[in-house]
């Protein structure tokens, strides 16, 4: 089985929370590092998982799927993969609840699929321009019960035209239909991470460190 190479970045030598940042179609473990230096928050350690997969045999373009045949994709090899990453290189050094997940267009949707599937109460987690699978399926567990009171926040551009708003807002009701703590928060912009949304993930980071 695969392995997940990662990056790592942080300001300070002691830090009280983790980022696991997780990239979107595509992308690779430098994709989001701006966003840690950008926002430059202090006492926290930010982890860029890479995903598996490769994309049209070029090594800097990655996906967190593969198509096994026409309409079927998989979906349990990456979880298991995630499974390691988290517990050989987060969960030993932090405690769950001062773990956060920031996932992007695809990396949302590992963050629909997988992070709020796991048993841990997370200190919070962030899908961005993303979608959820299986809406359809009124049955399907969308959280584990362990993340009941895990806060969840949203984020969507309004003119995305690559993920429509629409994916986001089915998310939040299915999530919300499950008594998830959940919001959706919508700004100006196409399919990127809005610099007011940025600024609302730092307030957010910032205020439930303090709290913990």
């Amino acid at each position: 089985m695969k392995n997940i190479k990662f990056e790592k970045y942080c300001t300070s030598k002691t830090s009280k929370c983790a980022i696991i940042a997780i990239h979107g179609w595509k992308g690779n473990r430098y994709s989001l590092k701006q966003i840690a230096i950008s926002l430059n928050l202090k006492n926290a350690e930010w982890f860029f998982p890479e995903a598996p997969y490769i994309v049209d045999n070029n090594e800097k373009e990655r996906s967190w799927s593969y198509e096994i045949k026409e309409g079927l994709w998989e979906r349990n090899e990456p979880k298991k993969l995630m499974d390691e990453f988290i517990n050989n290189q987060i969960l030993v050094k932090y405690e769950s609840k001062d773990v956060f997940f920031i996932g992007f267009s695809q990396g949302a949707l590992m963050c629909y699929e997988y992070v709020l599937n796991t048993p841990y109460r997370w200190a919070g987690v962030i899908p961005i321009a993303g979608f959820m699978l299986d809406t359809e399926n009124q049955k399907k567990r969308r959280l584990h019960p362990n993340q009941k009171n895990t806060p969840i926040i949203i984020g969507h551009g309004i003119q995305d035209q690559v993920v429509k708003l629409k994916s986001s807002e089915l998310a939040y009701s299915y999530l919300k239909k499950n008594g998830a703590n959940v919001k959706l928060i919508t700004y100006s912009g196409n399919h990127k991470i809005g610099i007011q949304f940025l600024r609302r993930i730092r307030q957010f980071v910032e205020s439930t460190t303090e709290s913990n």
